[in-house]
Order: structure tokens, then sequence, then C-alpha cells
């Protein structure tokens, strides 16, 4: 039988885990409003580049999208532990979408070592950025890696795989980023702008400048559904710790309450042997 100082001991254990645990779901949830706060801006960004996208595609140029090809896989993935299953996830989507020849390029080092498990090793790969406004430079490094390796094969299809942050549980996003499909932006009527630079250049600049807002918004999204998943796991974690605190309170005055008898019999044992006596 445990002793009540142990069952005190582990209370106060359970009560520091506790408030560790409260103090990441807070966190969590703090890097959640704060990605929603940044998307906003970054979809401003998208619209006013699709808006310029549009203007500029009436001057002519390239219109849909080429046939599908192996090519690219980004996998926005997650990056430290304590929210669930939610890296490996990503891993297993990553591994269901890369086709035979595939280049891959994932974010977040926990989805890393779930692939490297499996003996998938990709071609490019960097930490998920630590707070939201890290995400736009960590967009800049992976959108300049992206189209060095379309350079070498402009063919090449790019799909990014990244997670819903408010719907954890639907599963990962497919977005296809290349070929690029022109025929979305329907060109606009309005009066040709002046131009100091060929529409065709124009318009790859644009196309440019458009897919780097889509993989900052997919990093934004899967930089806040990782949180997501950490504060949902938090919560499952908060409710154990409450279970397993009431269990050791009960616990507790139960053993007290033993003890208390105890000490009580052995006292009126202890009288009645002396009025014996």
């Amino acid at each position: 039988m445990s002793r009540p100082e142990e069952i005190r001991d582990r209370l106060a254990n359970v009560h520091q885990i506790g408030s560790i645990i409260s103090t990441l779901r807070a966190i969590a949830a703090a890097h959640q409003a704060e990605a929603k706060a940044h998307l906003q801006a970054i979809r401003a960004q998208e619209a006013a580049v699709a808006e310029a996208l549009s203007v500029a595609l009436a001057l002519g140029g390239p219109n849909g999208a080429g046939a599908p090809a192996p090519g690219i896989t980004i996998v926005i993935g997650a990056a430290q532990g304590f929210s669930g299953t939610y890296g490996e996830r990503m891993a297993e989507a990553a591994q269901a979408a890369v086709q035979a020849g595939d280049r891959l390029m994932v974010v977040g080092s926990r989805t890393l070592g779930a692939l490297a498990d499996q003996g998938i090793v990709p071609d490019w790969s960097a930490e998920m950025a630590p707070h939201a406004p890290e995400v736009p430079p960590l967009a800049i490094r992976m959108t300049d890696a992206l189209f060095e390796r379309l350079a070498e094969a402009p063919e090449a299809s790019v799909r990014m795989i990244h997670a819903d942050p408010d719907d954890i549980g639907a599963g990962p996003q497919h977005r296809s980023l290349f070929p690029f499909d022109t025929s979305r932006f329907l060109p606009d009527a309005r009066p040709a702008p002046m131009l100091n630079l060929p529409a065709q250049s124009l318009i790859a600049s644009l196309i440019e400048e458009y897919v780097f807002t889509e993989i900052c918004e997919g990093l934004m999204l899967g930089f806040a559904a990782e949180n997501a998943a950490r504060a949902e796991a938090m919560g499952r974690a908060q409710s154990a710790v409450k279970r397993i605190s009431g269990d050791l309170r009960q616990g507790f005055q139960r053993v007290r309450q033993e003890q208390m008898t105890t000490e009580i019999v052995e006292l009126a044992t202890a009288a009645a042997a002396v009025g014996e006596a």
C-alpha cells in the first residue's frame, strides 16, 4: 500500500506536468491566431497578383495546363512533437503521392524523420519556421529551390501537400502548382496598361510571384495546422491529467483514512494494555 506522502509527491509531479501541458496548449493556440492574421495578408497578395495576371494575360500569353508528368512533390510537414500523429500522417500522404522518379521537397524535421524511417530521402529539406513572421523568408528559399529544379526540367509537374488547420481530421490537402493553369485567370477586358517589359516576361514574372504566394500560403497553413494538432493533443493530455489527479486525490484520502484508522486502533490497543496492567 502506498503511503500518503508518496501519493502527495506523485500528485505534485502530475500538477507540474499539467502546468507544462497548459503552457504548450496556450502557445499552440497563440501560434494559430498569429497564423490566421498572416494568412489574410498572404491571400490579399495572392488576389492582387491574380488580378495582375488577368490584365497581363489579356495581352496574350500561354493558356491552359499541359499534361501532368512526374516531377516534384512538396510536403509541408511537422517540425516538433506533442502533436499526436500529425507528422506521421503527413509522411504517409507524401509516400502515397510520390511517383517513380519524383523529386521530394520536405519541410519539418518530424515528418522528415518519419520518411527516413521508410528509407525515403528528399531532394531538398528545411525546418518549419518557428514563428509565423518567419514563414515568408522560408517561402522565398523554397520558391528559389523549386524554380532551380524547374529550370532543369521545365516540363515537370509540381504538387504541394499540406493540412487544413480548420479541419485536421479531413486529411492532407493536395494542390497542383505546375503545369501552371492560366485558364483560371480570365483575361481582363480593361484597356491595356503601359508596359516597360515584353508581355511574355511580365506574365512569367507574375506566374513566379503567384506560385510564391501559393507556397507561402501552404507553409502558413501547415504552420497553423501543426499548432492546431498540438493544441488538440494537449487538450486530450489535459483531460488525462485531470483524471489522474482525481484518482490520486481519492487514493490519498483513502490511504490517509486507512492510516488514521490504523493509528487509532494501535492507540486503543495500547491504552487497553495499559489499563489491564
